[in-house]
Order: C-alpha cells, then sequence, then structure tokens
C-alpha cells in the first residue's frame, strides 16, 4: 500500500471550495488504496511546535510521496515539510494531479 502524506493542509482555507478540496483528495486518494497521512487530522495541532515539527518529519520518513495542496506556501511548516520531501528525494505531487498520474505514481511505488 502506498503511503501519501499530505503536505499544505495547515493553510486556513480561503474559501469553502478549498476546504473541501482536501476532503475529495484524501477521500480520492484512499479509494484508490492509498495510506493517507493528514497531519491535521491527528493530535499534532495540541504540541508545541518543535514536537509538532519533529513528528510531522517522522511521517514524512514513514511516507512514499508527498501531495502538495495549493496553498503551501502561505504556512512555514508546511515550506519546512515539503523541503523534508524534497531533501529526502521522496516523490513530489502538486495539486492538481490527474487520475493518470496518481494511478501511474501509485503502480510505480507498489512494485
Amino acid at each position: 500500500m502506498t503511503t501519501i502524506y499530505i503536505c499544505g493542509g495547515d493553510t486556513i482555507p480561503v474559501s469553502k471550495e478549498d476546504s473541501s478540496d482536501l476532503v475529495k483528495i484524501t477521500t480520492r486518494l484512499k479509494s484508490m488504496k492509498c495510506k493517507v497521512l493528514n497531519p491535521t487530522e491527528s493530535v499534532l495541532s495540541q504540541m508545541r511546535w518543535s514536537d509538532n515539527l519533529n513528528n510531522r518529519i517522522e511521517l514524512i520518513k514513514d511516507s512514499q510521496a508527498v501531495y502538495v495542496l495549493p496553498n503551501w506556501r502561505d504556512d512555514i511548516m508546511s515550506r519546512i515539510e515539503l523541503t523534508v520531501a524534497m531533501d529526502m528525494k521522496l516523490h513530489t505531487l502538486f495539486h492538481p494531479v490527474s487520475t493518470k498520474d496518481l494511478k501511474q505514481l501509485i503502480t510505480t511505488l507498489d512494485s
């Protein structure tokens, strides 16, 4: 099973559409049999900033790819997450991603 980390979900949604996009993306990835690691769905937000960052880095290390949401530039945590993922040479997908590209990545990573 491919594990994908969601980067950029911490930013405040500009519109209702932005917040529903995150739900749609997560649902789409799960329907494709991916394990989705979304730090906004865990207790990380209740931790100190440095502990939160360390735990997110551990989640990224457990991932095979990172799905980057459009507002990632607006949040320092998201920029750090993306830098860590790129340093680790993880597959990085920038929203929007076609179903064909997702299927190709999943097939590659599951091989």
